[in-house]
């Protein structure tokens, strides 16, 4: 048992010890992020429509008050009609008993007692009918065209006329629910009230060769906005008491511009040629045994030089002499890998460190094949190798179905 230990113990030690050998360097360059959907590349611009789908919502609102305004003058006409007939049968039982009264009266007749004969009483009417008291329908607050316009800005194309054209349909703002939330106790209370609802724009995208390249409806999450904090539920109480109206205005402009900038993100994902920054991890190694690895130095630093020149062009063309540079040398260095000896110059570990750094630049050469074959090899081998391959598979994935779409 001892021994056991003592054994697990020296192999604990020893990947410590060598874990520590390999330089983990964060390297960082840029690239074009190519979009999913590929515009004809005959056209450099756009062109930016804007709809306005909640005016719609606002005529259905104001079609439907117009309804309950006939429907509720019907419904007065017609208790009016009632009123009027039960007055006037209350009338007629009236004056029908005062003429009655009134020919007892002249003709002497008077109570057995021989007090005058009572004067009759009028029953009394039915309650006067009420016209229905109906609240105006809150409408849906104008949103200037030249807002969507302004906010929106598709890399790598130029706004103007003659391109495709991306049509905004600004739809009504949706389920809105008015949340309270307390914290603290006495007089630290807070009451913190927001308002989740959803804000969803109707996206369109027409080439003029291709016709319809997109049309679909996005942002239609549940978002949250925040109304304010008070010491008092009542103090709240007392601001929508005045400030209703002004609440909902804030909220609906507030929820649209996050809609308009989601857009803008959206469809510089979809179709836009963005500039980004990649960060990852580019490994090489410190110091092993007495072995030299200038060589791995040397690979390394061509390595990095390729990938600084992969943000030149959108295929990665400039960089491409450079990344089979670098990959030529990785693969001479692969030469000696040994992953039955883990005190060879090139093993199992070194190996796997190898296999992670030629999957990234196979990734940037397009050569999706042998990028995930060097990505799938360092995942069997286990370790922090394993783990950074799979940290990364999603993002290669990623890129390989964005160049699918080009190329």
């Amino acid at each position: 048992m001892k021994k056991t230990l003592l054994s697990l113990t020296l192999i604990g030690f020893y990947g410590l010890a060598f874990s520590q050998n390999i330089s983990d360097n964060k390297i960082s360059f840029g690239y074009t992020q190519l979009p999913y959907y590929k515009i004809d590349a005959a056209f450099t611009n756009y062109d930016v429509k804007v709809e306005h789908g909640y005016l719609k919502a606002n005529a259905d609102s104001l079609a439907l008050h117009e309804a309950s305004k006939e429907l509720a003058m019907s419904q007065f006409e017609n208790a009016m009609r009632d009123y009027n007939s039960s007055k006037d049968s209350v009338d007629a039982i009236y004056l029908t008993a005062m003429a009655k009264w009134e020919k007892d009266v002249n003709s002497g007749l008077t109570q057995v007692n021989g007090l005058a004969l009572p004067q009759p009483i009028r029953a009394a009417y039915a309650p006067f009918p009420s016209f229905p008291s109906l609240e105006a329908p809150r409408l849906h607050t104008p949103y200037e065209d030249n807002n969507v316009i302004n906010a929106i800005d598709i890399q790598g194309y130029t706004k103007g006329m003659g391109g495709f054209v991306a049509t905004i349909n600004l739809l009504p703002i949706q389920n809105i629910v008015i949340k309270e939330s307390k914290k603290g106790a006495g007089t630290s209370t807070k009451y913190t009230y927001t308002a989740s609802y959803k804000m969803p724009i109707e996206l369109t995208v027409e080439s003029p060769t291709q016709g319809k390249v997109m049309y679909l409806r996005i942002v239609e999450g549940t978002k949250t906005y925040k109304i304010g904090e008070y010491s008092s539920k009542y103090d709240f109480q007392l601001y929508m008491l005045t400030n209703e109206d002004a609440y909902r205005n804030n909220l609906e402009l507030a929820a649209r511009q996050q809609a308009v900038a989601e857009t803008n993100t959206y469809l510089n994902n979809q179709v836009g040629y963005m500039s980004k920054s990649r960060t990852t991890e580019f490994y090489s190694v410190k110091k092993f045994k007495n072995y030299d690895y200038s060589d791995v130095s040397k690979a390394y630093m061509t390595s990095v030089t390729a990938f600084q020149l992969v943000a030149a062009d959108r295929d990665r063309g400039s960089a491409i002499d450079k990344i089979d540079e670098a990959l030529a040398e990785w693969a001479e260095i692969m030469i000696e890998s040994n992953t039955f000896d883990n005190k060879a110059r090139i093993n199992d570990k070194i190996t796997q460190m190898i296999q992670v750094n030629m999957a990234e630049l196979m990734l940037w050469k397009a050569d999706f094949a042998n990028s995930e074959l060097n990505t799938t090899l360092a995942i069997g081998g286990g370790g922090k190798f394993k783990r950074h391959a799979n940290s990364v598979k999603n993002f290669y994935a990623d890129q390989k179905k964005r160049w699918s779409a080009h190329y």
